[in-house]
């Protein structure tokens, strides 16, 4: 990581911390959910094991429901409808995420 990208993400973080105590109390919920999904995103970054930089396609990453609809070209309704086959992430404030290998995987199968 170059010095200025550790700036980029330090500067964004501090922008954060001083946002995040101005945020109301209705967003607060999603708040903490999306900060939760980048907290386990990153505790499995730090979790796998170094992969070369042509893997980069092979790597997953969490979808709300909106994303998981418009891949799998259905509407947001229907996802959660079906939410349990897809082993959602659930996280504080009652929100989904979705695994995107694990939905291209089930979209294989169920071609």
């Amino acid at each position: 990581m170059s010095d200025a990208d550790r700036l980029r993400w330090r500067t964004s973080l501090t922008e954060l911390e001083t946002t995040a105590t101005d945020v109301s109390a209705g967003d607060v919920p999603e708040l903490a959910g999306r900060l939760e999904a980048l907290k386990v995103r990153l505790v499995l970054q730090l979790q796998a094991p170094a992969a070369p930089a042509a893997a980069k396609e092979d790597e997953d990453r969490l979808l709300d429901a909106q994303q998981t609809a418009a891949l799998l070209g259905v509407k947001v309704s229907w996802i959660y409808d079906h939410s349990a086959e897809f082993s959602p992430v659930r996280l504080p404030g009652r929100l989904l995420r979705f695994s995107e290998s694990k939905l291209r995987r089930w979209m294989r199968r169920t071609a």
